[in-house]
């Protein structure tokens, strides 16, 4: 063998070691790239929509929520906190305190601001002229209202949104709660016609308090004297004292169909003077009573006539 066939031999054999080492690397890249080149190339799908009318049904969910109820947490240092609402501020109130004779000096105005935290109330006094001032107070929903212990008080405070920053002019009224209050029941209720029944009058004496809201207290020993009972027969006395809740009673009998006033005088102490007062109660009734209804046709045209008659059965 020549030199030129050994170098040729030699030759053959490197590519075929090399065949033999790059065709197990070379044929797996070739199916790799394939699958790549057809992943890149994603078909055209059409966006469908159902026709008109028709609704799909909602998805529901196929897994149900993680309930941690029974979840431990681990304790942490520190304190929960909540911030406070705002005392002051720019806002700022001010007015007049009337009553049914003008000005009421010395009178306390109470304003609530109507938060969360609720903050007591601030009181502020007026002037000789009847004037209040509350300056430099946060924005917010309020409540005022006014009295002077133990007779004036205003029963309807004033409620209102106040921004901040904003100057606002509020006069207030007080009314007078002075003197006896009276009021009357009976029983049965309602009365009927010729039969017995018990009126009770009761006296009670209304007092604002020193936190401006009235209340009544019995008046014990208060004179009450029925001076007209007009449809009633009074069937024992006319007059009586009140007891310790304030009540007197008194024996009557219903002689009128509708009657349902009767006047008293009450002197709540033998230093006051005599208070009359007319007193309402429910009407008297007649439950033997009937009525008839007749229906005639006129002789003309036009709609039937219907006449009612009430009667009395005793």
């Amino acid at each position: 063998m020549s030199a030129l066939d050994a170098i040729r031999t030699r030759l053959r054999s490197r590519g075929v070691r090399r065949l033999q080492i790059g065709v197990p690397i070379v044929v797996p890249l070739a199916v790799l790239s394939v699958f790549v080149v057809r992943g890149c190339a994603t078909a055209t799908v059409p966006l469908v929509h159902p026709p008109p009318g028709v609704t799909l049904p909602a998805k529901t969910a196929t897994t149900a929520p993680s309930d941690l109820t029974g979840v431990a947490l681990v304790a942490v240092d520190g304190k929960t906190t909540t911030v406070p609402s705002r005392n002051s501020g720019t806002a700022h109130l001010s007015g007049s305190v009337n009553g049914p004779q003008g000005p009421v000096p010395g009178a306390t105005v109470v304003v609530e601001h109507l938060v969360d935290d609720k903050p007591p109330p601030i009181n502020v006094g007026t002037n000789p002229e009847g004037r209040w001032d509350l300056p430099n107070i946060a924005g917010g929903r309020y409540r005022v209202r006014a009295f002077l212990a133990p007779s004036l008080a205003q029963v309807q405070p004033e409620v209102f949104f106040l921004n901040d920053g904003d100057q606002r002019s509020l006069d207030l009224t007080v009314e007078n709660f002075v003197g006896a209050s009276v009021v009357a029941a009976v029983a049965p209720d309602p009365p009927h016609l010729n039969q017995p029944l018990n009126l009770v009058v009761r006296v009670a004496r209304k007092v604002v308090d020193s936190t401006g809201v009235v209340r009544s207290q019995p008046t014990v020993n208060a004179g009450v004297a029925l001076t007209g009972t007009p449809g009633w027969t009074v069937k024992g006395s006319p007059s009586g004292f009140t007891n310790g809740t304030g009540d007197v009673t008194f024996a009557l009998e219903c002689k009128s169909v509708g009657a349902n006033q009767v006047q008293v005088v009450v002197r709540a102490t033998p230093s006051d003077p005599p208070q009359p007062a007319s007193l309402e109660v429910s009407a008297c009734t007649d439950p033997g009573a009937t009525s008839t209804t007749s229906t005639s046709a006129p002789a003309s045209s036009g709609p039937p006539t219907t006449t009612t008659s009430s009667s009395s059965q005793n």
